[in-house]
C-alpha cells in the first residue's frame, strides 16, 4: 500500500511525498521559487566530477511559515546540501557565524517605544545563497529536477548553499561588508548590531539574525534609502511595521510608547504538538 508520511506539523519530508499530496500544486510552485533564485543568484555549473572528488548529496526540505494573523500558511521548499557529509580540510574550514543576543533585541525594542522610533522588519529571500564558495565543492543534481541528457554530471558550487557548514558564516561575511559599505558601524557588544549617525543627529539602528533585520530610528528618508539599497543588492522582502521576530509577536501602542511580546503563538504550538492544548 502506498502511503506519505508527513512531519509533525504535516509538511511532506521527501520530494516523493510532496509530488503525491493533495496540495501537491503549492508545493511544486514552492520548489520552482527556491530553484528561480538559485539559478538567478549563478549558484552552480554542471560539470563532470573530478576522479578524486566526491558529490554531496541534496534534499528538498518542506516548511508551512505563518507570517500573518490569517492562519493561512505559506508553502516554503528549500533545496538542502547535506553538509554532514562535509570533510574539514577539503569542503570547509572556517564556521562560525554570530547571530543578535536576545538582550541587544530587547535593547532595540525598548529605545524604539522610548523614542518613538519608527520600526520596520525585512527578510532575506535565500540569504545563505549569497555567499561566496572559497572551497572547491561538488553536489548531487536535485531529485525531480535532474537536466534531461546531463544526468552524468554534477553541480560545481559557485555560491554557498543551506546546509552547508560554511554557509552561515559566508552569508554574514557578505552582509557585514555590504553594511559597512553604507557607513554603519558594528557594535563592540554585538556582532549583529550595527548603527548610523545621521545628518539631523539622530541614529539608525539595525539588528541581523540570520536572515531577519529589524530597523529602528527617526529618520524616514535615511531608513528608506537603507531599504532601497539593501534590496538593490540582496533579493528582500519588505514585511513593513515589524509584527512577528524569532516566534514572537509584536504588538505596539505609539500613544503609550509601548511595545508588547508575546509567545502565545509558539507556546499553542508547542501544547499542540505533544496534545495538551486542552490541559
Amino acid at each position: 500500500m502506498d502511503y506519505v508520511m508527513l512531519t509533525d506539523a504535516g509538511e511532506p519530508s521527501c520530494y516523493k511525498e510532496a509530488v503525491s499530496v493533495s496540495d501537491h500544486a503549492k508545493w511544486e510552485h514552492a520548489m520552482k521559487s527556491e530553484l528561480d533564485s538559485i539559478h538567478k543568484n549563478g549558484t552552480w555549473d554542471l560539470v563532470p566530477l573530478p576522479k578524486d572528488r566526491k558529490a554531496l548529496p541534496c534534499k528538498w526540505v518542506y516548511k508551512y511559515k505563518y507570517t500573518s494573523d490569517s492562519g493561512t500558511p505559506m508553502y516554503k521548499a528549500r533545496l538542502v546540501a547535506k553538509g554532514f557529509k562535509q570533510e574539514q580540510g577539503v569542503d570547509f574550514d572556517e564556521i562560525f557565524s554570530p547571530v543578535v543576543k536576545m538582550t541587544t533585541l530587547r535593547m532595540l525594542l525598548a529605545l524604539a517605544a522610548n523614542q518613538d522610533l519608527e520600526l520596520v522588519q525585512m527578510d532575506v529571500k535565500t540569504a545563505f545563497l549569497h555567499g561566496d564558495l572559497n572551497e572547491e565543492i561538488y553536489m548531487e543534481q536535485l531529485e525531480g529536477y535532474e537536466v534531461p541528457r546531463k544526468a552524468q554530471l554534477v553541480c560545481k558550487l559557485k555560491k554557498s548553499l543551506y546546509g552547508l557548514k560554511q554557509s552561515p558564516r559566508l552569508w554574514y561575511q557578505k552582509f557585514d561588508a555590504f553594511i559597512h559599505i553604507q557607513g554603519y558601524t558594528r557594535s563592540n557588544e554585538d556582532a549583529c548590531l550595527y548603527t548610523k549617525k545621521c545628518s539631523d543627529e539622530s541614529s539608525i539602528m539595525l539588528i541581523l539574525y540570520v536572515d531577519d533585520m529589524l530597523i529602528a530610528g527617526k529618520n524616514k528618508d535615511e531608513l528608506l534609502s537603507l531599504k532601497k539599497n539593501l534590496s538593490h543588492t540582496f533579493d528582500m522582502k519588505d514585511l513593513g511595521e515589524a509584527k512577528h521576530i524569532l516566534g514572537m509577536r509584536i504588538t505596539r501602542d505609539r500613544s503609550k510608547r509601548c511595545i508588547y511580546l508575546s509567545q502565545v503563538e509558539y507556546i499553542s504550538k508547542v501544547l499542540k504538538r505533544f496534545n495538551m492544548e486542552n490541559a
